[in-house]
């Protein structure tokens, strides 16, 4: 059994968990990838796909309500079986390598783009992996102890686009609607930017408190979904969607045009907090894969960081080229999205049934 089995968290840490492991790079070209279909409307796609995480975070609910929040491993073995199960966990470790390895690879270019002046991207990166390495190596209280203090911390980002308020245009945003067909054929196109609330599914079981805690699951999701909406909103309101769609990291280029008195460049200020951030999601995602490999070989936790951390670097290396990680994202994201939804419902399902049936 794994080491983490031992591990407990409060109601509110995995609440932060959860934003932590999905709030990330996805915040610097959300805006970008929403107008591409929706225009103008494309900060009301990105709330209407909050129904995503909404639905992965209750199914997850639903499943441990009804099979005892036993672990996540086990609750497989109950539903679908030895075999299945290792699949599903060989799935889940791929899927969160790719989320680990897409984020890492933005996070380097992003750097190496804004701040290589200043500090050398090789050292940052570094610094970043040996932290993330420490973090999950300790389990999940760490890491739930890190997202409580690191959301506090760089809470302010989300406070900064204020500033624009004055600067927008109302017509950037007008009219609302651009079409309906627009706004759902976008929708799509908000699930990367809540991919990584599959965490939920793991975390769960290990929460002290369980009392009310989907409300817990419906927080989180909510917190989520007003902050990817009002940094898209925010987004349109000051460049309109035209020039939004043409800049891959808006909210980068806002930041850029943000002046304040005190400090000469603000864009270094932004990048530092948002590198918290970021080492919030890579810490979630990368527990998550140390912990199903550790489930599906029986090697302690600890040694399981330090054996696919050189895989993830690996995949990380080939996501750098960002028009490449780009096209391999557009054409894996919707069906691992699809899929974990479909596993999500079914588990949901399934474990209704074998309680009705009191198996």
């Amino acid at each position: 059994m794994s080491e983490l089995v031992e591990n407990t968290i409060t109601k509110r840490q995995y609440i932060f968990i959860l934003i932590s492991a999905v709030v990330g790079i996805g915040i610097l070209f959300a805006p970008n990838s929403m107008c591409q279909k929706a225009e103008q409307s494309g900060w009301i796609s990105m709330f209407i796909g909050c129904i995503y995480p909404l639905t992965i975070t209750y199914c997850a609910y639903l499943s441990y309500e009804n099979l005892g929040f036993i672990d996540f491993y086990t609750l497989n073995q109950r539903i679908y079986g030895k075999y299945i199960t290792k699949i599903i966990f060989i799935f889940f470790m791929l899927t969160l390598t790719i989320y680990e390895s897409s984020v890492l690879a933005g996070f380097y270019n992003v750097l190496s783009k804004e701040i290589s002046f200043f500090l050398p991207t090789s050292m940052i990166v570094t610094v970043i992996s040996l932290t993330i390495l420490f973090t999950a190596s300790f389990g999940l209280q760490s890491i739930g102890r890190l997202s409580e203090i690191v959301f506090y911390f760089s809470s302010i980002l989300f406070l900064f686009p204020l500033f624009i308020i004055k600067k927008g245009d109302i017509t950037n945003i007008l009219p609302l609607i651009s079409s309906f067909e627009k706004i759902l054929s976008s929708i799509p196109a908000s699930f990367y930017s809540y991919s990584g609330i599959e965490i939920s599914f793991f975390i769960l079981p290990y929460v002290v408190n369980k009392k009310n805690i989907k409300y817990a699951g419906f927080i989180s999701s909510i917190v989520i979904a007003v902050m990817y909406t009002t940094l898209t909103f925010l987004t349109i309101y000051y460049l309109g969607f035209e020039l939004t769609t043409k800049i891959y990291y808006p909210v980068l280029f806002i930041m850029e045009t943000i002046e304040i008195s005190i400090i000469s460049d603000f864009k270094i200020v932004f990048i530092f907090l948002w590198s918290g951030i970021i080492l919030k999601i890579l810490a979630c995602d990368y527990y998550v894969i140390a912990h199903t490999f550790s489930r599906l070989t029986h090697i302690p936790h600890k040694k399981s960081c330090l054996i696919t951390w050189p895989f993830v670097m690996v995949f990380t290396i080939f996501m750098i080229p960002e028009h490449g990680r780009n096209v391999f994202l557009e054409n894996t994201i919707p069906y691992i999205v699809y899929t974990i939804l479909l596993y999500s419902i079914i588990t949901a399902i399934i474990s209704k049934l074998k309680v009705m049936k009191g198996v």
